[in-house]
């Protein structure tokens, strides 16, 4: 089973967005890819202005984002998986949708531990979700999610593998820092040794605000592949 995970930098143009995304489909069907894995904000991602920008930008989950995905899974043969703003009354959802190969929605994941750490407040831009994700059964097995700083919380992994989740992917939009790669790739692993369980993590690329170094780690704790900081389609096979 061949996976591929796509790691770019989402900008405020979510045309410009969906073409990337397209651009990797293409490159993750050629190399056999079953299943793509993108990033959080993959729809759409502001530098400034985040509450009011991600108010506007924010659509539903039968939007024109999710629908023009749906195409491209239909258009390639693929899984797909990728954040967006979810509209909602008032501030919106950060969001992971997950549509099969034929563009149907499977499920999706309303991030729940929002971002207020290291000096940032996620919770002024975005409002929490209020359940954990069910896991799917796909071509790769039932597939857990957590999204980015989620990862901190051992027991929401816990709570995945419990669930009956063989994966999980961890969408990110990992903040830039001190000792932030040191964090993000000691967590994923970690969380793969923990829970017997592949893990995917799918970062937006650096430099700037992220970054990068998108990463799968085995069961057992084993690197299957890394990214370094700019765009770039990581293949691997479980």
């Amino acid at each position: 089973m061949t996976l591929a995970l796509a790691q770019f930098g989402a900008c405020a143009d979510k045309g410009a967005n969906l073409a990337a995304i397209e651009r990797f489909a293409q490159q993750a069907a050629k190399s056999g890819a079953s299943m793509l894995f993108l990033p959080e904000y993959s729809m759409y991602y502001a530098k400034t202005n985040r509450q009011s920008l991600n108010i506007r930008a924010a659509e539903p989950l039968d939007g024109a984002f999710v629908t023009a995905l749906g195409g491209i899974a239909r258009r390639y043969g693929l899984w797909l998986a990728a954040g967006l703003y979810e509209r909602a009354d008032g501030l919106p959802y950060n969001t992971i949708v997950l549509l099969d190969d034929t563009g149907a929605r499977r499920g999706c994941h309303r991030k729940q531990k929002l971002y207020d750490a290291f000096g940032c407040r996620e919770s002024d831009e975005c409002r929490a979700g209020d359940a954990p994700f069910s896991p799917v059964q796909t071509p790769a097995g039932r597939l857990g999610i957590l999204t980015c700083f989620e990862l901190r919380f051992p027991a929401l992994a816990a709570a995945q593998k419990a669930a009956g989740a063989d994966i999980l992917y961890v969408p990110a939009g990992w903040a830039a820092g001190p000792n932030k790669l040191l964090h993000w790739r000691t967590l994923l692993c970690a969380r793969a040794i923990e829970n017997h369980m592949t893990v995917l993590g799918v970062d937006q690329s650096a430099p700037g605000c992220f970054i990068g170094h998108s990463a799968a780690f085995a069961p057992d704790g084993t690197t299957r592949g890394a990214l370094g900081e700019g765009d770039g389609l990581l293949t691997i096979t479980i």
